[in-house]
Order: structure tokens, then sequence, then C-alpha cells
């Protein structure tokens, strides 16, 4: 087994997942096993061309491309991913779409924004598991979306088919990735991290659900906003850990173990 790190980019052929894998290249100087899950192949191939030339031999640049939008094709890439690897140690997670337009579903029946910021997330994770537990040092799971307090889960509305709005959407998807999050590190100890952040944003009072991820680019250079994220991820203390968009710890309330625990199943199988 070789003792290079293993790092997994999903949403990496633009946005912060790129410069997230852009600084963790420059990090590693190229010795490293990267591998950009997305759509855009000409993106990916820019990007890894950009990655410092490894010196170890046993280090691997590649992508896999994948629409993880549907959930279908999520399930298609982690089994690649698991008869490939022996271990997972950093998943970064930041696959998104513009969220003002309204419900907009996928053949699968999922609202397209719900599917790439929470469902097909939590599905590579849950997938990944068998290569996260295999981390030496502990894997660290680092997603990029809208960390915040939790607000009421409508149990009976998961898929939020019913009032669909936006600011509850966008309450929803911080929510299910909080109790899942928390629920994950009390579950899975060899995890060493799982860490929920907020996108950078030049709005910083605004609400996000009026600015994200629309302007998040006006903020700062991707560079520095990859930065930011990375030193947040290598430098995550253990168990669940929420972020602001400066890449700082935030204070975070539990959801209560009744939730997470009555909830948990339904939000992720």
């Amino acid at each position: 087994m070789s003792s290079l790190p293993v790092a997994v980019f999903v949403g990496g052929t633009s946005g912060i997942g790129r410069a997230m894998a852009e600084a963790f290249a420059r990090r590693t100087n190229g010795d490293a096993h990267i591998i950009i899950v997305g759509r855009n192949k000409a993106s990916a191939d820019d990007l890894i061309a950009s990655f410092p030339k490894p010196t170890d031999s046993n280090a691997i640049h590649e992508f896999i491309a994948s629409d993880v939008s549907l959930i279908s094709n999520v399930h298609n890439t982690t089994a690649v991913l698991l008869q490939r690897l022996e271990r997972i140690d950093y998943l970064v997670l930041s696959s998104g779409v513009l969220i003002f337009a309204g419900r907009n579903e996928t053949s699968e029946g999922l609202d397209d924004k719900m599917a790439l910021s929470y469902y097909s997330r939590w599905t590579f994770i849950h997938d990944l598991l068998p290569l996260l537990r295999q981390s030496v040092q502990g894997a660290r799971v680092y997603t990029v979306l809208a960390s915040g307090p939790n607000t009421p889960i409508e149990k009976d509305n998961l898929d939020l088919k019913k009032n669909h709005t936006l600011g509850k959407m966008t309450a929803a998807l911080t929510t299910y990735t909080n109790v899942a999050f928390q629920k994950l590190a009390k579950d899975e100890p060899r995890i060493h991290s799982l860490n929920h952040a907020f996108r950078a944003s030049w709005y910083w009072k605004i609400p996000y659900y009026i600015v994200y991820p629309v302007f998040s680019f006006l903020s700062i250079t991707p560079e520095a906003a990859g930065n930011i994220h990375l030193d947040a991820l290598m430098d995550s203390p253990a168990g669940f850990n929420s972020y602001d968009p400066k890449g700082k710890l935030m204070s975070y309330t539990p959801a209560d173990e009744e939730t997470v625990e009555s909830c948990g199943i339904i939000l992720w199988n």
C-alpha cells in the first residue's frame, strides 16, 4: 500500500472544489493520489496539467466523469472507487447548482439542487465508508455548502415536494447535512472529522439563501478560497465541525438525540 495521501474531490472541476484540489496538489507537491470527479473532462484535464509534477512514482492524478445529480451515477462512481482504491484520506464534496430557480426534478424524482447539495454527497460518504475507515491517520470529510443553525425537520415532507420555497430548501440542506454529520461522527469514530463549511461570500451580512452561491466568486480569488478551505480541512479537530466562510470554526448547537436517531435513517437511506 502506498503511503501517499489519497484525496477525492467531488465537484472538483470548478469553483471551490477545483481551488481546493489545486491547493492540495501544491501542498503535497503533487505527491499524492488525487481523483477529480465531475462532468467537465476538459476542465479536469487543464486542472490536472497545472499540478506540480510528482517526484514519487506512485503518485496518480486522474479524472472520473460522472453526473452526480443522479444518485444511480453516484453509486456507479463509488463502485469504481471501491474497486480501485485501498483507502481514502480526504473526501471533499462541493458539487452544486444555482438555487434561485424553483423546484426542478431529476429523472429520479429529486429536486436537482437537493440532489447535488445533499443526497449525492451523502451517498458518496455512505458508499465510501469502507475506504474512509481504512485511512491510517483518520479520514477527513469536507462538504462546502451552507453551515449554520438547525431548523425543524418536516418528517412528512423531507423531499420538500409540498410547499417548496427557496428559504425552506436552503434551511433543510443546512439541517440535513448537520444532522447527518452529527450522527456519523458518533457512529464512525475511525473517521477523524466531518466538516460542514459555508461557501465564501462577499455579502457577509446578507443571509446565505439570498447570495449562495451566485456572488461567492466576488468575495475572494478562487486560489484564496481554496487555501482557506484546505487549511480548515487539514487542521480540522476530531468530530463534527462547522466552519464560516473565512474558514473559522463556528459554534454549533447539536440537534437533540431524538431528532438525530429518528430522522437519521430517513435522511440518508
